[in-house]
């Protein structure tokens, strides 16, 4: 039988026990649906700064901090008669690979060569001067896999007339791996050219209590669904990630629909984040 008629259900008779019109918490979520909370409005208002100031930018942090769905709000805030974005989603890991990504981004033709890939994609980027069409941002987004030599492949595809002008920006996105790889003493040339550098934190308290209500009013729920007290269990326990609030809370509300259970109280989420098979109360995750 098919698993989505298994499912479809289960994801009902879940909506019907705590009356919501829809599933709060959930893994899908479109960027014009976000919660703004503080970090990522921090991080969106720096990056529309950034963007008129052009060059290479960066940003970090955990993983489902909010970095890619932040980074989506932005790139559909720019203004396309003066930017022009070429998203690249888990970058390569070798060096063929990745420039072949970036060719095939900008609709290029394939090379055989690494060489004749690197200057064909340099060519293309570096020809977009301010009097021709909007200003390229090229976008590599969970861009873990990178090593030294592919960043310094990136700073080398940004020359231009002995860095006169930015003919196009760069946007790195990652997690803390980044961060150590860029450490390498290798990449000093390229990190002097991080012109925007910039760490999304996780939720505070009052941050994930506001996200909490979002995403209980936004499924139609009745107020004080989760009490007080549980709410800071779970910012506890999941070090205020937005990722891993959705996680532990929809682990929590399926336990609670099991149970015959209406509330979600302080005693109940410490009994199932104890039973929670990946929760490790010892760091809080």
């Amino acid at each position: 039988m098919n698993a989505r008629v298994l499912a479809e259900p289960v994801k009902v008779r879940l909506q019907a026990h705590y009356a919501f019109v829809r599933l709060p918490f959930r893994k899908t979520m479109g960027y014009d649906e976000m919660f703004d909370s503080r970090s990522q409005r921090d991080l969106f208002h720096g990056l529309m700064l950034w963007s008129d100031i052009h060059g290479m930018g960066l940003v970090t942090g955990p993983s489902g901090a909010g970095k890619s769905i932040t980074v989506r709000r932005f790139v559909r805030s720019l203004d396309e008669a003066r930017f022009r974005v070429v998203y690249l989603s888990h970058a390569r890991s070798t060096l063929t690979g990745f420039l072949r990504s970036v060719n095939r981004a900008l609709d290029l033709p394939m090379r055989q060569h690494s060489s004749d890939l690197f200057d064909q994609a340099h060519d293309f980027l570096t020809a977009n001067g301010p009097d021709r069409g909007p200003h390229p941002v090229l976008v590599l987004d969970d861009a873990e896999a990178m090593s030294p030599e592919l960043f310094d492949v990136l700073r080398r595809l940004t020359n231009y007339a002995l860095d006169a002008e930015d003919r196009f920006s760069v946007l790195i996105t990652g997690t803390e791996a980044v961060l150590r790889t860029l450490k390498n003493p290798a990449l000093e040339p390229f990190n002097t050219r991080l012109g925007f550098v910039h760490t999304l934190r996780g939720f505070n308290l009052e941050d994930t209590r506001n996200y909490v209500a979002f995403q209980l009013r936004q499924a139609g729920a009745r107020d004080q669904l989760f009490a007080e007290g549980a709410i800071k269990k779970l910012f506890q326990a999941s070090n205020g990630i937005p990722r891993r609030i959705n996680q532990l809370a929809l682990h929590v509300l399926i336990q609670g629909a099991v149970l015959g259970i209406d509330s979600i109280t302080s005693e109940f989420m410490t009994q199932q984040l104890h039973n929670h098979p990946l929760y490790d109360p010892s760091t809080g995750a």
